[in-house]
């Protein structure tokens, strides 16, 4: 009964980072980091809160950065957005869709994530388990890569 993912989900804090917020028809000039494309989310409601780690300490309740964005700029349920990375190394990256702004994945019977989440290279979820930091890392060397991000709701 106890999901790693949902562990994730209820200690995800976010910070007030800022992270630039575009919508799909912007050119996004920045030179290093990832442009974040989170599709099939559901609706409107709540916010979209982001975890990237640097590595595999901390993975995948305590990120070392987090950023939260509102729903408002999406786009036939699409965000995009720049995330500026300045260092070289292998990153992971967690997306909650927090619907009703509590800060945490909130469940059916304590077990079933009633939010969406999502892990960067997209890896299949089985059995209640988060996927492994080697399931989600990538590897950001320099200039710009683009990473897409798709949510799960159970």
């Amino acid at each position: 009964m106890d999901w790693i993912v949902i562990l994730f989900f209820r200690t995800l804090l976010i910070s007030s980072f800022p992270v630039g917020i575009v919508n799909s028809n912007t050119h996004i000039n920045e030179k290093e980091g990832i442009e974040l494309i989170i599709s099939n989310i559901r609706n409107k409601d709540g916010i979209i809160r982001i975890g990237v780690f640097n590595s595999e300490n901390g993975y995948p309740d305590k990120p070392d950065y987090s950023f939260s964005l509102a729903k408002d700029t999406i786009v036939s349920g699409k965000l995009i957005l720049f995330i500026s990375l300045k260092k070289s190394g292998r990153y992971s990256i967690t997306v909650l869709d927090d619907e009703n702004m509590n800060g945490k994945m909130d469940y059916l019977f304590w077990i079933m994530p009633k939010e969406g989440f999502g892990f960067s290279n997209n890896p299949k979820i089985t059995g209640r388990k988060a996927p492994s930091f080697e399931q989600t890392a990538f590897l950001f060397e320099k200039g710009k890569i683009q990473l897409s991000v798709s949510m799960i709701y159970i």
